[in-house]
């Protein structure tokens, strides 16, 4: 969702609400084939309401930059359906219609936007479906009144989906296609990517401090229901997109992540990797970046940010 207004800063400035405050990220230029991170920090504001909406355009002179507004996952729904067969400019339409038994408010409430999942080349009969991203308009028009009125250079409005996606679209291997997941104290979140493109989407209710407990044997029944939940998510998009090959899957930035890989690792058939956020960024600017529970926290607004950046 984006909206027009002028450019005056270079790169993208992301901003995202999480129970510990505003994630905020800037994006600007590439440099040896890396994005590069000029700011990076967790703020103890609130998008929610007027005065930290200034105190965080004031901070970081917003009415000067291009920001995106990272949604927090019960702010939206993000919904797969059957691709409707009509004309390009007809679509969100016919999407429209289809969502009025899948949202629990009216339809005429909402706001919508559609990715397209790409189809199997091979084989043009096979069905072809689009992910629709839906959020009420109350919603949507309360962040915008209180971001633009407050002269913040709002211009797109993003998901955590497709964030992700932008990160796992450097980490891929050509011809295969790459699973990732991710944790913070929202929950965790797990998607399929090939290509660039975004073609399956979960999120899991696990938190990060669910997936951080002390308890060894709480912890271990902790991974043994994150791992089940990823098996099958492998084993429905293996159904479901024969076409796209995904041999491996990239654990984020969180604690705990070396046990729960060991862990994936006797559980899985696949391969368990995991990245450093240096593999993908210029981080020169941003030395503070060294807390893996700090990177859990700002990994999605960090992959929001890097918009321009893939294509």
């Amino acid at each position: 969702m984006r909206f027009f207004g002028k450019r005056q800063k270079k790169g993208w400035f992301a901003l995202g609400a999480t129970n510990r405050g505003v994630c905020v990220a800037q994006v600007a230029g590439i440099k040896d084939g890396k994005p590069v991170v000029v700011l990076c920090e967790l703020k103890q504001e609130s998008l929610r309401d007027d005065a930290g909406v200034k105190s965080l355009v004031e901070s970081f002179d917003l009415t000067r930059r291009q920001c995106i507004l990272l949604l927090s996952p019960q702010e939206y729904q993000l919904l797969q359906i059957e691709a409707p067969a009509v004309p390009p400019d007809e679509v969100k339409q016919a999407v429209r219609w289809k969502l009025k038994d899948m949202i629990d408010y009216p339809v005429e409430q909402a706001t919508l936007d559609v990715i397209d999942i790409p189809g199997d080349q091979n084989s043009p009969a096979r069905s072809r479906y689009v992910y629709v991203a839906a959020a009420r308009n109350e919603m949507v028009q309360g962040h915008m009144d209180r971001l633009l009125e407050l002269g913040a250079g709002l211009q797109v409005i993003d998901i955590p989906e497709m964030a992700q996606r932008n990160i796992a679209a450097r980490l891929e291997q050509e011809g295969r296609g790459l699973a990732m997941l991710s944790f913070n104290n929202a929950g965790g979140l797990l998607t399929f990517t090939a290509g660039g493109e975004l073609y399956f989407a979960r999120q899991i209710e696990t938190n990060l401090s669910q997936l951080m407990e002390d308890d060894e044997e709480r912890q271990s029944r902790v991974f043994d229901r994150v791992a089940l939940e990823l098996q099958r998510s492998f084993d429905s998009f293996d159904r479901q997109f024969p076409y796209v090959g995904v041999n491996r899957l990239m654990l984020a930035p969180f604690p705990a992540r070396e046990a729960f890989r060991d862990f994936l690792a006797s559980y899985l058939s696949q391969q368990v990797e995991t990245f450093a956020l240096a593999d993908v960024f210029d981080l020169e600017k941003v030395p503070v970046l060294e807390d893996l529970s700090l990177q859990a926290q700002l990994f999605g607004v960090l992959g929001a940010a890097m918009r321009g950046t893939v294509a």
